[in-house]
């Protein structure tokens, strides 16, 4: 088997007009596909692979998003250039995002940690940060 890379990664949100905002205004991200038949979601470019948000109003994530990733990691990380990182964190702070662990060493790199409004995990990763 030969697999290209990553296509998307899918998120649960509960409000997606709520979460369109955070993945574009916060972390700039564009939005390249949308999708209102069957399941509300749409697709954002992220630079090299995709997320899709899919809007499931009912569904409580916190608690499970909590459990999965403080006793199993899951969470989803974003790079971002060495030079870049610092005005990243300051970025995040301007924009009232609480920052929930970090900046923090991580093998080579470093890392903060922070949530989307729907309190899926994210972390910003550089690798070898100056």
């Amino acid at each position: 088997m030969r697999l290209k890379g990553i296509h998307h990664i899918a998120l649960n949100v509960k409000d997606l007009d709520r979460a369109e905002k955070f993945y574009t205004d916060i972390l700039g991200f564009q939005v390249t596909h949308r999708f209102n038949k069957g399941l509300n979601h749409l697709m954002l470019e992220t630079g090299n692979a995709a997320i899709a948000l899919f809007e499931t109003p009912q569904l409580e994530v916190k608690e499970a998003m909590n459990l999965l990733s403080e006793d199993g990691y899951l969470h989803l990380a974003f790079e971002s250039d060495p030079a870049d990182f610092e005005n990243i964190v300051k970025e995040l702070k301007a924009k009232n995002i609480t920052i929930t662990g970090g900046p923090v060493k991580r093998g080579d790199g470093e890392s903060i940690y922070f949530n989307d409004p729907d309190e899926n995990h994210l972390e910003i990763h550089c690798d070898n940060p100056k």
